[in-house]
């Protein structure tokens, strides 16, 4: 119960540090705050479930029954993720991005997840036609569907957004995931795609493109 107070306030300070640096504004702050929510209601559910599982594995011993009940040994007990992310992309620029997320199970069930994901970056993109990007900050948010176990198909989708510009760009990728339900170490291997609108001097978009590349994310569940 202390570390998840300690983890409720350093999040919290985190958050109110960001907005005064005005690195976004408030319709992300209300993103973090949703996303705070939603963290409390995945605990308690967590909390309730893991109870529920000691108290049935009691029962089970008590009344000699040897076969567990379905689905007692395929909850998910670890559903907290930091990793760090790498890429590069292609297309309306090109260049290296990489950054820090944290990722929260919401749900899962027996082969199958949903997350959500949330973090901060650097986009090193350059040659653009109009704009040099190079250590443009930005934040990606977003959720993952899970199919699998332990090793695990993902699709994700949401949405980047970049400092400088004042855009949230959608993304939608897919990839692979080695995240075991127990915790431990986590690696994803992923392609994302994202569209891009390119404007004029006088700010009137005039097409839109896209930027594509892959992503290396490597990290702990815990």
């Amino acid at each position: 119960m202390l570390n998840k107070k300690i983890l409720y306030i350093f999040t919290s300070l985190f958050i109110c540090q960001l907005y005064n640096m005005k690195i976004f504004g408030k319709n992300i702050l209300i993103v973090f705050v949703l996303l705070l929510v939603f963290y409390n209601e995945s605990e308690a559910q967590f909390s309730y479930y893991n109870n529920k599982l000691v108290n049935d594995s009691l029962n089970l011993e008590n009344s000699n029954l040897t076969k567990p009940r379905p689905g007692f040994k395929k909850r998910r007990f670890r559903i907290n993720t930091i990793f760090l992310e790498g890429g590069y992309f292609w297309g309306y620029y090109t260049g290296t991005r990489y950054s820090i997320n944290y990722d929260i199970l919401m749900q899962s069930g027996e082969k199958s997840a949903f997350t959500a994901r949330i973090g901060y970056g650097l986009n090193n993109a350059v040659k653009d036609s109009l704009n040099d990007f190079n250590q443009e900050p930005f934040i990606p948010i977003g959720i993952n569907i899970l199919i699998g176990r332990i090793n695990e198909l993902e699709f994700g989708a949401g949405g980047y957004y970049f400092k400088y510009r004042k855009i949230i760009p959608p993304y939608l990728s897919i990839g692979f995931r080695h995240q075991s339900p127990r915790g431990g170490f986590m690696f994803r291997v992923a392609c994302d795609i994202h569209l891009e609108r390119v404007y004029n001097t006088n700010g009137t978009e005039i097409s839109k493109t896209a930027a594509y590349g892959p992503l290396l994310g490597l990290g702990w569940t815990f």
